[in-house]
């Protein structure tokens, strides 16, 4: 074991008892190197990077041998003076993997085939109260979503969708998923109808990258932001709902998910049906958690912690948004305040920080202005608020 506690990244992936590790784990295996990394905590770092690159050359139906491992992983190292794209490009012709990452902001989702790479990126989602509601083609083509709460439908083959009662034709590529993507700012929504019948509701702040038309044995989206899903059933297709914390599967059934990256937690709620949920771990040595959630069900995923936490609730708390209501029981003010901030796109300070903790519970219609909701807030706690010159407001303590 103390020869390994100088290994380099290189040295781990030319060691045979190391890859034997990751390609055919034996209890034997587990033990030596879960023992090692708690002996030696600062090769933490090299061992992760390590498995990630030789779990990067694994295919689902076919492993490579250690040679061949080891041939490929010196292929990249010996081409660090090429570009990164490039470097990039080679590894991800090995990877029979998922991923979904955030890179400056962006977020950008990674499917490898044996026939075809597919890359499917989303645009930045720092500051999603700037910027126009739009739909992006997969030939670039932008859609201006003018309306507030916008409608989107999709034929069953891709080739048109009805924005608005705007018809447009979209262009067909047989045999290929063309991407489309949905971007909704703070102060919008917009409901989406895809080819195969699913009815996406987007919140504020959201967006949604889909397929014109699904066309492989599985349909997949990705999501940022928060929205309602009502799957149209298909028991040969898998619907797929990936976001940056887990991933949901289902066949046919109604949820939402609430994934906003600014938010320490995700969650995802089910109205009908059965969801499966894959959390993925922390760091690259944790194991993903398999859950499976049954109708009236929520569950909440700690990001820094990675606790999840199952309990009943009355969906229509978590789905009522969608109608332009927002209903909460004993939520925290500051929860309630960001959920307004997005529906209106404006900002509301604190001016006392201890208001943050007061509990609300009631029903808020958000057809009204921003000034009556929050006029029915201080009806239910000891709050004040005024307004500012450019729109946004401040709360403080009566």
């Amino acid at each position: 074991m103390d020869k390994y506690k100088n290994y380099t990244v290189e040295d781990f992936l030319a060691d045979d008892y190391f890859i034997q590790w990751i390609n055919d784990p034996e209890e034997e295996h587990e033990a030596f190197w879960t023992e090692f990394v708690a002996k030696y905590p600062k090769q933490r770092v090299n061992v992760e990077q390590a498995k990630f690159i030789v779990s990067m050359f694994q295919h689902e139906q076919e492993k490579l041998s250690l040679d061949e491992t080891y041939d490929i992983w010196n292929d990249v190292v010996r081409s660090n003076k090429r570009s990164k794209v490039g470097r990039w490009g080679k590894w991800m012709r090995y990877a029979a993997i998922m991923v979904l990452v955030f890179v400056s902001g962006a977020v950008s989702f990674y499917v490898y085939e044996t026939t075809r790479e597919v890359h499917y990126e989303l645009s930045e989602v720092n500051d999603p109260n700037q910027g126009e509601a739009k739909i992006v083609l997969s030939d670039g083509t932008e859609i201006s979503l003018e309306k507030n709460e916008s409608e989107i439908t999709y034929d069953s083959f891709g080739s048109q969708l009805v924005v608005n009662n705007d018809t447009i034709t979209q262009s067909r590529n047989e045999g290929k998923e063309l991407m489309n993507k949905v971007i909704i700012p703070y102060g919008k929504k917009s409901m989406i109808m895809l080819s195969d019948g699913t009815k996406v509701w987007l919140n504020a702040g959201s967006q949604l990258v889909y397929p014109s038309v699904f066309l492989r044995n599985k349909r997949e989206v990705v999501l940022v932001g928060e929205a309602y899903f009502d799957v149209a059933k298909n028991q040969d297709k898998p619907f797929f709902v990936r976001t940056a914390e887990l991933n949901v599967r289902v066949l046919g059934t109604k949820f939402d998910v609430s994934a906003y990256p600014e938010d320490d937690f995700v969650s995802t709620t089910l109205e009908e049906g059965s969801v499966g949920l894959e959390i993925k771990g922390k760091g690259l040595l944790a194991e993903d958690k398999q859950i499976l959630l049954t109708p009236n069900q929520k569950i909440s995923l700690n990001k820094a912690t990675r606790e999840t936490t199952v309990r009943v609730v009355d969906v229509s708390m978590y789905t009522s948004w969608k109608e332009g209501i927002l209903k909460s029981e004993s939520e925290d003010l500051i929860r309630l305040i960001k959920k307004i901030e997005r529906y209106y796109n404006i900002e509301i300070s604190l001016k006392d920080p201890l208001v943050a903790g007061y509990k609300i519970s009631g029903k808020l219609d958000l057809e009204n202005s921003a000034e009556e909701v929050l006029n029915i807030i201080k009806l239910t706690v000891p709050i004040d608020w005024t307004k500012k010159s450019n729109g946004d407001f401040i709360i403080m303590s009566k």
